[in-house]
């Protein structure tokens, strides 16, 4: 039991909307995620929604337009779930600064880079191996600070090995 979950909240099966909609915003900032985010993810993962419909339904349960789905916080339950796993597992993940400014690092075997760019934004983007040729999703977005990318680096991670895996899966 967290420590936002009451013993009312266990009993009762129909939560408060506004508790759910708070729990799903604070969860989303836990993420560094922003509706886009997350609608990106939902359609990488095959929600077959329109992208706009999605994040239209995103913005609109965290503006408490509509209540939050039981589905969507199944969803970002799963993935709030997941980082605070990898943020257990790498609790001091070592980051080394090139004379470019670019901060790297290696997470099982994968290779993290944060580079500056313009307006004090910063840039991730992760491979499975050193090489040009080795597998490299796209990331999509600029984050806005150095600690925020350094944060999301091991989501990233794990995503790249979730399509990685999935790459490989549909070879067979």
């Amino acid at each position: 039991m967290s420590d936002a979950d009451t013993f009312d909240d266990l009993l009762d099966p129909k939560p408060n909307p506004e508790r759910e909609r708070q729990r799903f915003t604070a969860a989303l900032a836990e993420l560094k995620f922003i509706p886009a985010d997350l609608a990106a993810f939902m359609d990488k993962n095959r929600d077959y929604r329109d992208f706009s419909a999605t994040i239209r339904s995103i913005q609109r349960m965290l503006s408490g337009e509509t209540r939050v789905s039981g589905e969507m916080m199944v969803i970002v339950n799963m993935l709030l779930r997941q980082h605070r796993r990898l943020k257990a597992k790498y609790p001091n993940l070592q980051w080394q600064r090139n004379e470019h400014g670019v901060h790297s690092a290696q997470v099982e075997g994968w290779f993290v880079y944060v580079s500056p760019q313009t307006r004090g934004r910063w840039r991730l983007e992760c491979s499975s191996g050193p090489s040009r040729s080795d597998y490299s999703p796209s990331w999509g977005r600029w984050l806005d600070s150095l600690e925020e990318a350094k944060e999301k680096a091991l989501v990233c991670v794990e995503e790249g090995m979730n399509d990685l895996a999935e790459l490989t899966y549909q070879e067979f």
